[in-house]
């Protein structure tokens, strides 16, 4: 539950919130907090082609996402967030069939990628906005054919920025990973929780860290 503090009369007063996604994944990490939330899906086209560095890129699509969901609500606080893979300056987004993904794990194999995953936050009752971005470097075991094959055969390639998770049966595919696992997931928890902050809404205690 996320309450804020009422500087009239001192007491806790329970805010909507909102996750502007469909995202199991991001669902999971923020529950994970002890947060009550309901979750929308947006229904905005991300556009990887805007002119947009990777870190504004991803703000900006996640900004996007949560204005989608904001306009349906008069009041509540709404997180986006958007997930993008770079390799080597190259933007990386979910793959369009079993071929594409193949193409990116080939690229991937025995790599460094950054996950830099966008946050935004909107209060929709005073339309007050902010945006911040994390990043995890994601190092590549050397894939062989048959690693790529039988990883796609799995389906969990699906939905997925570079084609791959760092959960479940990607992780066989990774070396190892410097930074935030949550970010590298879909959603970076501490980061978020700190930023709801400035919006005036905090964990109820406990919560687990």
């Amino acid at each position: 539950m996320l309450a804020s503090q009422c500087p009239v009369c001192n007491t806790r007063e329970v805010r909507k919130i909102i996750l502007a996604s469909s995202s199991p994944r991001r669902r999971e990490i923020l529950e994970k907090s002890g947060i009550s939330f309901s979750a929308e899906e947006s229904g905005y086209e991300e556009d990887l082609t805007l002119k947009l560095g990777p870190h504004k890129l991803a703000e900006y699509l996640a900004l996007q996402k949560a204005e989608a969901v904001a306009m349906r609500h008069k009041d509540g606080i709404i997180i986006g967030a958007d997930t993008i893979v770079v390799l080597k300056n190259e933007i990386l987004g979910k793959s369009r069939d079993k071929s594409d993904a193949s193409k990116m794990l080939k690229k991937l194999s025995g790599s460094m990628n950054t996950v830099i995953t966008g946050i935004a936050i909107i209060d929709a009752s005073s339309g007050r906005k902010l945006t911040k971005s994390a990043e995890t470097h994601v190092f590549f075991k050397k894939l062989s054919d048959n690693d790529i094959v039988d990883y796609i055969h799995t389906g969990e390639y699906r939905d997925k920025a570079g084609s791959y998770a760092v959960q479940g049966e990607g992780r066989r595919l990774i070396e190892k990973i410097e930074g935030d696992l949550g970010n590298a997931m879909g959603l970076p928890l501490d980061l978020l929780l700190k930023e709801l902050e400035e919006f005036g809404v905090h964990p109820l205690p406990p919560w687990p860290l």
